[in-house]
């Protein structure tokens, strides 16, 4: 509003040798106050914000330009819905990271409790199935064109998301129970003298949880947020709850897909509370009371279940 400088973010969307292979959202330097840098509107010093969004989107490819004959070509990176849902889910951290502003830099942005973390980052997640978000991002990669938001391919891309949603979901229990049970007491999962591996314990919560599973395998050797989160990845799931919940209540409520309202999920009312009530604090304030200060209420499950279609 005052056009005052919010921080800096850098962009590092594609492949290249040596990189690191997935995608993630890095604080290179925390907001904070401090009496040695930008001075905001209200006279205050703070530090702004430095973050970095890695990720390993389809690389660009040269296409013809809408304009020019096909002779002329440019740079294209032309990408996948799933890269899409990919980069704005990083780009929920960002905007956790650059828009808050703490006291104290251990406390900014994604600097927060670890099972409410990941609100902002599924709550971008949502933006990318709405009609009205989706017409205005897409672009035909040679004509330029965009997709309206009653178009077929549009429509049909939305029923698509409830595609296999159920079994996704018991994916991630699984890998939540996988996490709580490593991390545990290893006698829970340890048989007699005979040591069991984490690969059959993968497998046995496979079978527990009637999630398929290939004898022979080991993906949870890949599995980097064994390490990040450390029993803490049941958030991951945890916090789907709250950003359905964000969703239909804050911005859906406003408008677009599946909405009540007749105005818009790009509602600058919505926006401006969503940072004022929650973005704004960080990890300095209650998850709790930012939730219920958003919503009006105390948080409910419904809105989960009912975005399982």
């Amino acid at each position: 509003d005052d056009g005052q400088e919010l921080g800096t973010m850098y962009l590092d969307l594609h492949p290249r040798e040596g990189k690191y292979a997935h995608a993630a959202h890095f604080t290179v330097r925390c907001g904070c106050e401090s009496r040695n840098t930008n001075t905001t509107s209200s006279g205050e010093q703070y530090q702004l914000p430095i973050v970095a969004l890695v990720c390993n989107l389809s690389p660009p490819i040269s296409t013809p330009t809408p304009t020019t004959s096909s002779s002329t070509s440019r740079p294209t990176a032309v990408i996948s819905h799933s890269e899409v849902e990919t980069l704005y889910h990083e780009f929920g951290h960002a905007l956790h990271s650059l828009l808050s502003r703490t006291k104290f830099q251990h406390l900014s942005g994604t600097r927060a409790a670890m099972d409410f973390v990941e609100t902002p980052s599924h709550l971008m997640e949502y933006f990318v199935w709405d009609s009205e978000f989706l017409s205005l991002i897409s672009q035909h990669y040679i004509t330029g064109e965009s997709l309206k938001p009653t178009s077929k391919r549009i429509q049909n891309l939305i029923r698509s998301r409830n595609v296999f949603r159920a079994i996704d979901v018991q994916t991630q229990v699984v890998y939540g129970m996988f996490d709580q049970t490593i991390f545990g007491d290893p006698d829970l999962w340890r048989n007699g003298t005979t040591t069991t591996t984490t690969t059959d314990v993968f497998a046995s919560l496979h079978r527990k949880y009637n999630v398929p599973y290939m004898d022979g395998t080991h993906w949870h050797s890949r599995f980097g947020h064994l390490v990040t989160y450390g029993a803490g990845y049941y958030s991951y799931l945890y916090a789907s709850i709250f950003s359905a919940d964000l969703w239909n209540t804050c911005f859906a409520a406003e408008g677009g897909t599946g909405g009540s309202g007749n105005g818009s999920v790009l509602s600058r009312k919505a926006g401006n509370a969503y940072w004022k009530e929650m973005l704004i604090h960080g990890g300095a304030k209650d998850p709790n009371l930012m939730l219920k200060a958003m919503l009006g209420r105390e948080p409910k499950v419904d809105s989960f279940f009912q975005s399982l279609g």
